[in-house]
């Protein structure tokens, strides 16, 4: 209900005591009057108030609404410098419906940019192999033939598994049937180098090659017997990627 209209009624109320109450005409002329014009003047006061307070509120909506944009913008740098380093989990939608959104947005993208920089200062001491080293060893592999390999690595290592795709992608880049990198429990130890898994240590000639081009470009390794059937046929050779210590 507007402030108006009790100012109305009340208004109303007096101008019947004025009214009824004086004996006189001109009194009752004069406090008519009067009384008309407080009520009047009181409901323009009241309008008056009623409109500041009006464009207060819009006032202060219109200033949440910038800081909600503000936050909004300050989100996007912080989301262009994440998309920038190393993936370090699914992050949660942001949501910007009011300040205090946005404010939990920002501080849960803070909080993923911290957790991504830590990744990143881990992968510096990634296993990996150059690029050019990368280009010979493919280039040495296909003068040599095609032959079929598995690359493995442990479920849920990163790092292995990162290491373990950059060798499969070599081999597929060398013109070899690389299939993976798939998951495998392996024997772990200390300082552990790549394990070239042959079932036959007789055959076959694939892992006389990759033993040859390892030691050619300087990539560690060591050569393992398959255990049972780990292996389906003796002419393909497993590349296992352990965890690094």
């Amino acid at each position: 209900m507007s402030p108006v209209v009790p100012v109305v009624l009340l208004v109303a109320l007096a101008a019947v005591e004025a009214a009824v109450l004086p004996q006189r005409v001109w009194v009752k002329t004069v406090w008519l009057f009067v009384v008309a014009c407080a009520g009047v003047a009181a409901a323009l006061l009241l309008q008056s108030q009623h409109q500041v307070a009006g464009a207060s509120a819009a006032a202060a909506a219109e200033q949440r609404a910038a800081e909600v944009a503000a936050l909004r913008g300050l989100w996007s740098q912080w989301d262009g410098i994440s998309r920038a380093l190393p993936p370090a989990g699914e992050a949660p939608a942001a949501r910007f419906d009011n300040v205090e959104d946005a404010l939990a947005s920002l501080s849960v993208k803070v909080a993923g940019i911290d957790a991504q920089i830590a990744a990143f200062k881990s992968r510096k001491t990634w296993r990996s192999i150059d690029a050019d080293n990368a280009a010979n060893l493919a280039e040495f592999l296909r003068q040599h033939g095609s032959y079929r390999a598995v690359v493995s690595c442990p479920p849920g290592d990163v790092e292995a598994y990162a290491y373990a795709n950059q060798l499969s992608n070599i081999l597929r880049a060398a013109g070899w049937d690389a299939h993976g990198p798939e998951t495998t429990a392996g024997e772990e130890g200390a300082a552990m180098p790549v394990s070239l898994y042959v079932r036959n240590p007789a055959s076959p000639e694939a892992a006389k090659l990759l033993a040859d081009a390892f030691g050619r470009f300087n990539i560690p390794f060591q050569a393992a017997i398959a255990q049972s059937d780990a292996i389906p046929d003796e002419a393909t050779v497993e590349l296992y990627v352990p965890k690094k210590p």
